[in-house]
């Protein structure tokens, strides 16, 4: 969990708009002991790692990196999400009443979800375009270019997506 926490714990805060000193003030932690663990040289523990994420006003599971390989590893997050969002399944059903599989997909009656998951799929047509672009592109650096705009767009969208605050805001409009 460190190294994501390291690399995300400055976006949060430049997200936020916050120096290192006013989030060391908001999260009561010393900016020292913040800097040890930026560079690594200090491990946090549960407690100033909730304090940092509240000062944030984010979940501490935004500092955790998930890597799923697996059905099982990935669904009690699908559980998880079918609780918040309230899942919908919807595709043809045979004789028997069950669901065909190359029709099945879901949908979500949270609006919150729905704005998330809108957003979601705006930005992957202009990320999958940039990489796509990069791929067949004979010249190096706008390949590289390419690739670092579309690595841009995907973390900007991950790091608005989980800031539930923003989100709800967003969804209003």
């Amino acid at each position: 969990m460190l190294s994501y926490f390291n690399c995300t714990f400055y976006q949060y805060s430049e997200l936020r708009g916050l120096t290192q000193q006013q989030l060391a003030d908001f999260s009561g932690i010393p900016l020292g002991t913040l800097k040890k663990y930026e560079t690594g040289n200090r491990n946090p523990k549960q407690e100033p790692l909730q304090r940092i994420a509240d000062a944030l006003h984010i979940s501490i599971t935004s500092f955790q990196d998930i890597h799923l390989e697996t059905i099982g590893e990935v669904a009690p997050y699908l559980f998880a999400i079918s609780k918040v969002g309230k899942v919908q399944f919807h595709g043809n059903k045979d004789a028997d009443g069950k669901f065909d599989l190359n029709t099945l997909t879901i949908s979500f009656d949270s609006p919150v979800l729905k704005h998330f998951l809108k957003e979601w799929a705006d930005s992957k047509v202009i990320i999958d375009h940039l990489r796509d672009e990069a791929q067949f592109s004979p010249d190096e650096t706008t390949k590289a270019f390419l690739l670092n705009r579309a690595d841009e767009i995907e973390q900007e969208l991950e790091l608005r997506m989980v800031d539930s605050q923003m989100l709800i805001q967003s969804a209003k409009k």
